[in-house]
């Protein structure tokens, strides 16, 4: 340590600088030191080691621990549904990706074949019971391009 700042509570008088010169080897305790106040700046580098530390830096690995409780089981039967449609040149077209039957929808979307200018018109599920998911797409481009209603459903509950 350098330097250290002592001011005088209730003086008039101005802080004192005490630098590392003035402070006799150990005489600085841990009881001294207000928590949180040493920094890594304040330490010079190479000056610590491992013996300076009453924990070891890095120790060997401990034993394995315990088994854990088993968690709940995750949803079984994910089923990803894509069905493409052939959208001409100028034109808007809506579709659905329909979930298979023992199944519902829990997220879906559309998409267009790469480095088309379409615009995604409908993104949405079709009803409340979760059937599938419903797309429109409108084709900017200047020729026809693939479109896609995805669906992921799961197994119902």
């Amino acid at each position: 340590m350098t330097t250290m700042l002592l001011g005088f509570a209730g003086s008039a008088t101005a802080g004192v600088v005490v630098t590392g010169k003035q402070i006799k080897d150990g005489s600085i305790t841990n009881a001294d030191l207000k928590d949180a106040s040493l920094q890594g700046r304040d330490v010079q580098d190479g000056s610590l080691t491992q013996s300076d530390f009453t924990m070891p830096v890095i120790g060997p690995v401990g034993p394995k621990g315990e088994q854990g409780v088993d968690g709940t089981p995750g949803r079984a039967g994910l089923v990803y549904v894509v069905e493409p449609m052939s959208i001409p040149k100028g034109a808007t077209r809506t579709w659905e990706a329909k979930c298979p039957s023992g199944t519902r929808v829990i997220s879906g979307g559309g998409s267009a074949g790469t480095s088309a200018i379409t615009l995604l018109t409908e993104s949405a599920p079709i009803d409340d019971a979760g059937s599938g998911w419903w797309v429109g797409i409108e084709n900017q481009a200047k020729g026809t391009v693939a479109g896609y209603a995805w669906a992921l459903c799961v197994t119902a509950p």
